[in-house]
This record gives C-alpha cells, structure tokens and sequence, in this order.
C-alpha cells in the first residue's frame, strides 16, 4: 500500500548519493590495481629466475673483496671462481693455460706435473669419480704424491668416492696459493693423506643441493626429501671423521645456502683438521662412529612368566 514502503537502509541511501557511474569506477580501479600487483609479482619472478640462471651459468670470473674473520660469506657461482686486486693466477704443475672461465667452468681434467705432482681442474661432474680412478690408473700417474685441486665444485658423491681413492693410494692433495676449492672439492681434498693449502687460497662450504637430471651440476626446481638431504650430509660428515676431519666443519656447509659461499680462514683450516702439514699416525681413527641399538620385540606378562600365549597370537607364537 501507498505509504507502507520500507525505508532505504543506510548502505542504500549512500549508494543512491554516489554521481551516476561511480561504482563502475570503482569497480574498474580496482581491477586495474589487482592487474598491476599480478604484472609486478610475475616481473619479480621473471628477474629472479634470470639472476639465478646468470648465477648458475656465469663463467666470467667474479671480483670479490677478500674474505676476513667474520666476513666470509660469499655468492657462489658453480661455473667460476672468485678474482680481486690482491689475487693472482694458481700455478697448476703440468697445466699451463687459462685457470678460470670455461677451462674452470669444464668437467675437471688432470695432468701430470713436475716432482710427483699433478693437478685436477674443472668442475666434478657424475663420473668424475671413475674418471680420476683411471688417470690414477695410468702409467704416467704412478709416481704421483700430490694430488693439486683447483676447482669450483660439483657431484658430492664423486667428490666422496675421490677422497676414498686418493686415502687408499696414499696420495696428499693441495690448492696452490690463489688457488679455489668450492662446494663439494673441500670433500675431495679431506681425502689426502697430508693437506696444504697456499696463500690467498679460497676453500668454502655450503649446503648440499639437488642436482638436475636433464643437466648435472645444476641445482634442480624440485627439493629433495628432507631424508635424503639429511642422510647426504650424515654421509659428508662420516667421510671427514674417516679422513680425520673435524666433522664439525660440516655444521658451516649446512649453516650457508648453497647460493653462497662459506670461505674458511687459516685458522679454521687448521682448527678443522682440513689442513694437515703431516699424516696422522695408524692411532688416529676419527670420532667414533655411531651404534644403533637393536629393538627386540616387546614380550608380554604371560610370556615373560612362561605361561600360555595371549588368545591373539599366531600358532608359531608371533603376535597378530
């Protein structure tokens, strides 16, 4: 009926003040703002990804201050290696040629050298491993005493299977002065039987990281299991006690990402063991490793007293 007609509410009478087309204004404002914020974040995302693949795929040599005692940490770079104003060139016994861009950057080749020596440098690729067992294998290799390490990295379980390689052969390993050993070579270097590393030499830890299947080395989009991560780095810290490493050098690698780099000092060189100027006497084994206790079965009061099985058990007297 005429008169009876409710009263706008209060929203309403606002809405009915607003000019003709407002709300479309509104509307379209915030819809261009929502648009902007999506550009902006897929922008962000897009310039992350291209400073991750120019990290990972840089072999320019990278000029970085000199690292001091709590001033370590340092970007990483798999493919290169670190210069500055107050670095030079290693020297690498029977290698004599460029020691950083693509030639650092390329699977680690070896070569004989003067004086029992001979150098390893490039990258530690899957296979590494075996491919070092056969240079070691050949009858130019049978004098080598010292192995010369000079490289950015790579395959942590190559690096381990080295290590092991050069122990058994008693083979010593070092980084020249200026020198870099990165990542996973730190592993293949607790591997010699006395360890020396020369001034202005960069040796550095990180975490470990997953590697890509369709190109190795790499890190890979998809993170390992929590487990497997774990059982590596147990499996990086078993090799260092067995090499009379302090294990606890391990704990800086799982404290740095692997998108940087810890470099170690002269002092934690030493204080870690990774640096010994003299092999370890037959007496030295390393921490002791770990014992895993052996569960048994719980046995029930019945049992225990020699009376009859519980009502749920199996006839040869396992329970259900």
């Amino acid at each position: 009926m005429i008169g009876e007609e409710t009263p706008p509410g209060r929203l309403e009478r606002l809405v009915l003040r607003l000019p003709e087309g407002s709300v479309l204004r509104l509307v379209f404002l915030a819809l261009l703002g929502i648009a902007v914020a999506m550009i902006t974040l897929d922008y962000q995302t897009m310039a992350g990804r291209s400073a991750e693949r120019e990290r990972l795929s840089r072999t320019e040599p990278l000029p970085l201050r000199r690292p001091s005692p709590g001033d370590q940490i340092r970007p990483y770079l798999p493919r290169t290696m670190p210069v500055g104003p107050d670095r030079g060139e290693p020297t690498l016994p029977g290698y004599d040629g460029p020691v950083e861009g693509e030639a650092l950057a390329a699977p680690m080749r070896f070569f004989i050298g003067p004086k029992g020596e001979a150098t390893a440098m490039g990258r530690i690729e899957i296979g590494t491993g075996e491919a070092l067992r056969e240079f070691l294998a050949t009858p130019e290799a049978a004098g080598v005493e010292t192995l010369v390490l000079h490289s950015p990295g790579g395959s942590v379980a190559d690096a381990m299977a080295m290590a092991r390689d050069l122990r058994s052969q008693k083979i010593s390993t070092r980084v020249p002065a200026d020198g870099y050993c990165a990542s996973a070579c730190p592993l293949v270097f607790a591997g010699g039987l006395t360890r020396r590393a020369g001034e202005n030499s960069w040796v550095g830890v990180h975490q470990v990281y997953a590697v890509s299947g369709a190109e190795p080395g790499l890190p890979s989009t998809v993170d390992r299991s929590i487990a497997e991560i774990q059982a590596t780095t147990a499996e990086c810290q078993t090799l260092l006690a067995e090499m009379g490493v302090d294990p606890a050098l391990w704990i800086k690698a799982m404290q740095t990402p692997s998108a940087s780099l810890y470099v170690l000092t002269r002092e934690e060189l030493l204080a870690y063991r990774l640096v010994r100027p003299l092999p370890d006497g037959p007496s030295f084994v390393g921490p002791p490793a770990p014992t895993y206790p052996q569960f048994e079965p719980p046995k029930t009061a019945d049992a225990a007293a020699g009376g009859d099985r519980p009502t749920d058990a199996r006839p040869d007297g396992s329970l259900l």
